[in-house]
């Protein structure tokens, strides 16, 4: 009779992921390079704002003739705004592309990590550093502009520093790592996904500055006031009111001037109608806004209120996350596809 010896069963072997804390510490390792040079451009901008600000004239007029005159002010803000762009050049792009131009990631990928984890855990890491630096930056541009708002020659509702506000700034910089890192793992080639992105993200910026901030504004629902006439300020404005009431702090996008009835005035009527009013201020003879209600007329403005700032603020930085988010979706969806080939 012949007898079986049962083969004995060997307990499974679960495979446990490397834990998130170990990862950290490798992504931290592999790309200090790219975050020390961030860490440099961002200590060298804050140090200049700190110099410049307490270097700089505190009466008006000094402020007005230092504005004026070409200095270190425009070159900050160009530096800040390309803050971003230089996270997305030198720790974005080469963050996969490296991998995949150097074969590293046949390695690195089949060691317990995944192409999920790895893509997640480097851009919550870089994100982390990169975002703190931004918006820490964005509150020093802030703080510096603050004495040349008093004095009324600059906002942060204009487009270069709308975009450079410790949460536009920090959005910004999120969106420019992600981009980054989506055109290397689409181009697998480090020096071409790096000047991609640096095209791709000085013309974001630019575009943004000219056109979108202005748009943004404009486009969202506007508060209609009827108030005294400003000198010249009639058809598209986009500019900063400096003046008292509720108009102060606010962002002006259009004025017009009505008739009888309520009709508006086409522009060669109303600065008609403008020059009248400014002849009778000079002469003494009443005041602009009896002038209009004699003659049936009135002046119209319509604006964003000062109060909306920190609202638009966050509208276009929940739109940058929402596209850094999809932007971190089809990354992974590219890696994936670039493993299976």
């Amino acid at each position: 009779m012949t007898v079986l010896a049962p083969v004995p069963v060997l307990p499974q072997v679960h495979e446990h992921p490397v834990p998130w804390r170990p990862m950290a510490r490798v992504t931290w390792l592999q790309h200090r390079g790219g975050l020390m040079g961030v860490l440099a451009l961002f200590c060298a901008c804050a140090l200049a704002i700190v110099l410049e600000r307490f270097t700089a004239p505190s009466h008006a007029s000094s402020l007005l003739i230092r504005f004026a005159s070409p200095d270190a002010f425009t070159l900050l803000v160009s530096v800040i705004q390309l803050f971003p762009v230089v996270i997305g050049v030198f720790v974005g792009a080469p963050l996969i592309s490296r991998e995949l131009e150097s074969g590293a990631f046949r390695f690195t990928w089949t060691q317990g990590v995944g192409r999920t984890r790895f893509v997640i855990t480097t851009l919550v890491v870089l994100a982390g550093f990169t975002v703190t630096s931004a918006c820490v930056l964005g509150a020093l541009l802030g703080w510096y502009i603050h004495s040349f708002e008093v004095v009324g020659v600059q906002s942060q509702w204009q487009s270069g520093l709308f975009n450079a506000t410790p949460v536009t700034l920090a959005a910004w910089a999120l969106f420019a790592l992600v981009l980054g890192t989506f055109l290397g793992a689409l181009i697998g080639r480090t020096v071409t996904a790096m000047a991609a992105t640096a095209v791709g993200g000085v013309a974001l910026v630019a575009a943004s500055n000219l056109d979108l901030v202005h748009r943004l504004l404009g486009v969202a629902p506007l508060v209609t006031s009827r108030i005294p006439p400003m000198s010249m300020a009639i058809g598209t404005l986009n500019s900063t009111s400096y003046a008292g009431g509720t108009l102060s702090g606010g962002w002006l996008v259009r004025g017009w001037v009505t008739g009888t009835g309520g009709r508006e005035l086409n522009r060669l009527a109303a600065y008609n109608v403008m020059d009248h009013v400014q002849t009778a201020v000079i002469h003494g003879l009443t005041d602009p806004t009896r002038w209009l209600s004699l003659h049936h007329d009135a002046f119209w403005m319509s604006y964003q209120p000062a109060s909306r700032f920190w609202i638009f603020q966050g509208v276009e930085a929940v739109v940058l996350i929402g596209l850094a988010v999809l932007f971190s979706f089809a990354t992974v969806r590219c890696i994936r596809g670039r493993a299976r080939a």
